[in-house]
């Protein structure tokens, strides 16, 4: 079932941002070519502006639109009038979360994809491409020499912060929607109430554990090198107790406490 939750999730979500992602390639192609247009022209300088101005929005709309929807999506089905139909599903509220939240980091993976291939497309050319390459490979070279064998792991290891961080701030908000839920008025206001007090609190603690951690472990400068190590096996950590913390939270409320009304 969470199978077919997450596909329905992921073509509701496709008719609004697939259009978005292909226009904003498109763009990236259209701006490429004007690059060596003669804009002595008048009507190709006009053109080359408003492609240009276009394709700035359209970076912005990949992301503005991604997060907002994200955003919606989960107010919308779970907690307006579309509610009442997805909890009547023969399904438990964490598979309903579980398919928000996959269909969500997906969207936003795919968005700075799309945002990376555009920005490749429209500046990249085969000079750029042999400097981008030589750069890959010096920061590559770097990373060996600084941390031997080890590179590998910590490129496994930012790359593992980085979702978790994402599935962090995606759970916040869910969590911070179902909690503003829970006042009888102003359900919208209390949801930007919790995200304040909720993110507030959270960074509080975080900046409390990391200070605690570097005033009692002192890391001799022959160890440096395990000193990016540690603050990504520490974001890894937090992000993922907040997480749980904001998944059990929201799945509770849910079960438990869902208001509809």
């Amino acid at each position: 079932m969470l199978k077919k939750l997450i596909k329905h999730e992921l073509v509701a979500t496709g008719r609004v941002l697939l259009p978005i992602y292909g226009i904003t390639i498109i763009l990236s192609f259209v701006n490429r070519l004007l690059i060596n247009v003669n804009w002595d022209n008048t009507a190709f300088r006009i053109i080359g502006t408003i492609m240009r101005i276009s394709y700035i929005f359209a970076i912005t709309a990949t992301f503005f639109v991604t997060f907002v929807l994200i955003i919606l999506r989960f107010y919308k089905n779970l907690m307006s009038d579309e509610g009442y139909l997805m909890f009547t599903l023969p399904v438990k509220p964490y598979q309903l979360i579980n398919s928000k939240l996959i269909s969500s980091v997906l969207w936003m993976i795919v968005s700075v994809i799309v945002v990376i291939a555009s920005l490749l497309i429209l500046l990249l050319n085969a000079e750029r491409a042999l400097m981008l390459k030589d750069t890959w490979i010096g920061i590559i070279t770097s990373l060996k020499s600084f941390f031997g064998g080890k590179y590998i792991l910590l490129i496994i290891e930012i790359i593992l912060a980085t979702i978790i961080s994402l599935i962090q701030q995606i759970l916040l908000i869910y969590v911070s929607v179902a909690i503003g839920h829970l006042f009888t008025g102003h359900k919208v206001m209390g949801a930007f109430a919790s995200y304040i007090v909720i993110n507030t609190v959270i960074q509080t603690i975080s900046l409390f554990v990391v200070f605690s951690l570097s005033y009692f472990s002192r890391i001799p400068i022959e160890e440096f090198e395990n000193l990016p190590h540690a603050i990504c096996l520490i974001i890894i950590v937090l992000g993922a107790v907040y997480s749980i913390f904001y998944y059990i939270i929201t799945n509770y409320i849910f079960s438990k406490k869902l208001n509809l009304e």
